[in-house]
């Protein structure tokens, strides 16, 4: 055998392992991310029905009639018919 073969052989030889650590490597990565996707998207599912439950709590909340009775039963203030209403201009002082 000359040395040629023998350089190519050792080279081979060499070489084998490190693409075994490689291939291992990128799986390992792999799989890393694809948890690391998957807890997004659990956490995505969440964040998206908190979501529905908070805007299904506003509308319910912001309904006219509840206001109207928050209103009535909380702060005893009336509801001001549109000539009746009062207008609070605030003015701003400099440096404030």
């Amino acid at each position: 055998m000359n040395n040629r073969k023998k350089i190519l052989i050792a080279l081979l030889v060499l070489i084998l392992p490190v693409l075994i650590f490689l291939n291992s490597w990128q799986g390992f990565k792999y799989e890393r991310v694809n948890a690391e996707i998957r807890n997004h998207e659990y956490e995505q599912k969440e964040w998206f029905e908190e979501n529905k439950k908070m805007l299904a709590a506003i509308s319910v909340y912001s309904s006219p009639g509840r206001v109207k009775k928050i209103i009535e039963e909380n702060l005893d203030l009336n509801i001001q018919k549109p000539g009746q209403a009062v207008i609070i201009k605030f003015s701003v002082e400099e440096g404030h």
